[in-house]
C-alpha cells in the first residue's frame, strides 16, 4: 500500500523500482531454469556417450566408423581382432580397402557410391577381407550413414561368417 506522506513522484520512483527488480527476479529464474535445462542436456549427452561407448567397446561384433573415402575413424577391439591386429592405433587413419580382398574390391567401392549418394539408407555386404596374417576371411558388412560434425559418417558392422561359409560349402 502506498504510503500518503511520499510525494508523487517517489511513489513512482519506487514503483518503476518495484518492477525493474520483478522483471529482474524473473529474469533470474529463467536464467536458473535454463541453466538447469543446460546441465541435464549436458547430462543427457554424456550418459548417451557412456552407452555408446560401452557397446561399441564390449560387443563381440566388428565395429567402425568410416569416412566417404573409407578410412576407418574408430575401430573397437572386435575390429581390431578380426583383423589380426592388436590395437584401434593399428587401423584408425587406415583405408578399409587395404583389407578388402582383390576379388571383393567393388562390393566396396558399391558400398560407398549407395550410402554417400543416399540410393540407399544401409548397405549389406558380403564379402572376404585379408587379416594381417595374410589369411582371407568371409565376413558380413553392414553400414549406414549418419550426421556428424564433420559431415556423413558411415557406421559399420562385422560379422566373421567365415566357418558359416565353409560349412555351406561342404553341404
Amino acid at each position: 500500500m502506498p504510503d500518503a506522506s511520499l510525494p508523487n513522484h517517489a511513489l513512482l520512483a519506487l514503483e518503476i523500482e518495484n518492477q525493474t527488480l520483478r522483471a529482474e527476479l524473473q529474469r533470474l529464474r529463467q536464467n536458473r531454469t535454463t541453466e538447469k535445462d543446460h546441465q541435464d542436456l549436458v547430462d543427457r549427452y554424456e550418459q548417451t556417450q557412456v552407452r555408446f561407448r560401452t557397446v561399441f567397446e564390449h560387443s563381440p561384433l566388428g565395429h567402425k566408423i568410416i569416412d566417404s573415402d573409407l578410412t576407418i575413424r574408430q575401430a573397437n577391439p572386435a575390429v581390431v581382432a578380426m583383423l589380426g591386429f592388436t590395437h584401434t592405433t593399428e587401423l584408425v587413419g587406415r583405408k578399409i580397402l587395404e583389407f578388402a580382398h582383390p576379388d571383393h574390391r567393388a562390393g566396396w567401392h558399391n558400398l560407398q557410391g549407395q550410402l554417400w549418394t543416399h540410393e540407399t539408407p544401409y548397405f549389406v555386404l558380403e564379402t572376404r577381407l585379408i587379416r594381417q596374417s595374410g589369411a582371407a576371411f568371409w565376413c558380413q558388412v553392414t553400414s549406414v550413414l549418419f550426421p556428424d560434425k564433420a559431415g556423413e559418417m558411415g557406421y559399420t558392422t562385422l560379422i566373421d561368417v567365415d566357418e558359416q561359409k565353409r560349412r555351406e560349402a561342404v553341404n
